[in-house]
């Protein structure tokens, strides 16, 4: 099967969508399909395969030169930026598509089912959010979309709301890789790369620092919590951690650790660091409240980190009371959930060992291989 795996995005780079992507694109080749990925060239001369510590040459990468004025530090209208970086990828990808062929054209942006529609092509779209934020793009892409991948049943059941036939449908939560696990960090190490006392009880967080990710809330709750307790967050662009940075209370500052992004496989050592780890999902958006399904969920119980969890529909769908405590939705319910898993040693035992039982289903290799038997029925 030919593979074409469209997204308006800049590959390679640490944020979490394009490491997904490629996890996706990865598994299609090693599958034995054709692959071929098509985005704009904003990344440099980064190469995909060893940013991602893949095989070279797995699948074919394509980059289409852009106008990108996202990436003039002197251009201040970013809005503006953004609909010029669109519109000259649009224009490429049609000019590049023009006469191509595939069994499936793949995309989780229905923008690009908007700019490629034709009836002789099969499109397949993987939705992370709801799709009809734009109403009238979405009654245009209907008729050309055969089949869609969702991450979670909330998004699922969305769609029948929306019209789609049930059977088009097919979840797949996102996923690990257990071969980032097979080597873990050193917990001293660690802590002492993160400035963190060693005898602390550490909560982790990494990933984005959206509004709807829930990290605010947690922030703001920090002095409410034990003295010893040490929260740890890892992530973000500039902008966000200067925001959240805001809102840290002044009685808690020296146990609030905010870190910028790093690699992915960083990333997973940090976790070594962590008594518990935070998934603390806003319920202000639907998007966190019902459709998200996080890497760093996965990520969290590979390593065999209890997790404490936003009590939102999206946390239950993979999360279980053996695996995670959930907290309310307030400062107050943050810092009750942080002093009982501090408290409760032999459920943070219990939950890490129930973790790694959990999610070994979930590996990217099982999701890819699922999604393929979805388009291949």
């Amino acid at each position: 099967m030919k593979i074409i795996y469209v997204e308006n995005v800049r590959i390679p780079s640490e944020r979490a969508h394009a490491y997904q992507i490629i996890q996706t694109c990865a598994w299609f080749a090693r599958l034995d399909n054709e692959v071929l990925l098509v985005n704009p060239d904003r990344a440099g001369d980064r190469d995909v395969f060893s940013f991602f510590g893949i095989e070279q040459g797995l699948f074919e990468h394509v980059r289409l030169p852009v106008m990108d004025p996202l990436s003039w530090k002197w251009f201040r209208l970013k809005k503006i930026a953004y609909l010029w970086q669109r519109f000259s990828f649009a224009r490429a990808l049609k000019k590049w598509a023009a006469g191509k062929t595939a069994d499936v054209w793949y995309t989780r942006d229905p923008a690009m089912v908007d700019i490629l529609q034709d009836a002789s092509r099969r499109f397949v779209l993987e939705l992370h959010d709801r799709p009809d934020a734009q109403p009238a793009r979405w009654e245009r892409i209907k008729p050309f979309v055969a089949q869609y991948v969702v991450i979670t049943n909330g998004l699922a059941d969305e769609l029948v709301r929306l019209g789609i036939d049930r059977r088009l449908i097919h979840v797949a939560p996102d996923g690990y890789d257990p071969a980032d696990f097979e080597h873990p960090g050193d917990c001293e190490m660690e802590r002492t790369q993160l400035g963190v006392p060693t005898d602390a009880f550490v909560a982790m967080y990494t990933g984005s620092f959206y509004p709807w990710k829930g990290v605010d809330l947690v922030v703001r709750s920090w002095n409410q919590t034990d003295p010893m307790a040490h929260l740890v967050l890892v992530g973000g662009p500039e902008g966000d951690r200067k925001r959240v940075e805001s809102l840290v209370p002044e009685d808690a500052a020296s146990r609030v650790h905010i870190l910028p992004s790093v690699d992915h496989a960083k990333s997973i050592r940090f976790l070594a660091a962590a008594d518990v780890a935070l998934l603390t999902t806003s319920d202000t958006q639907s998007i966190g409240r019902l459709y998200t399904s996080p890497l760093k969920q996965f990520e969290y119980l590979a390593a065999g980190l209890p997790i404490i969890a936003s009590d939102v529909p999206s946390s239950h769908e993979i999360l279980t009371d053996r695996v995670a405590m959930f907290f309310s939705l307030t400062e107050q319910g943050i810092a009750e959930a942080i002093k009982r898993a501090m408290q409760d040693i032999s459920w943070r035992m219990s939950a890490g060992a129930d973790a790694k039982t959990l999610v070994a289903p979930y590996t990217w290799q099982a999701r890819t291989t699922a999604i393929v038997s979805h388009l291949l029925a």
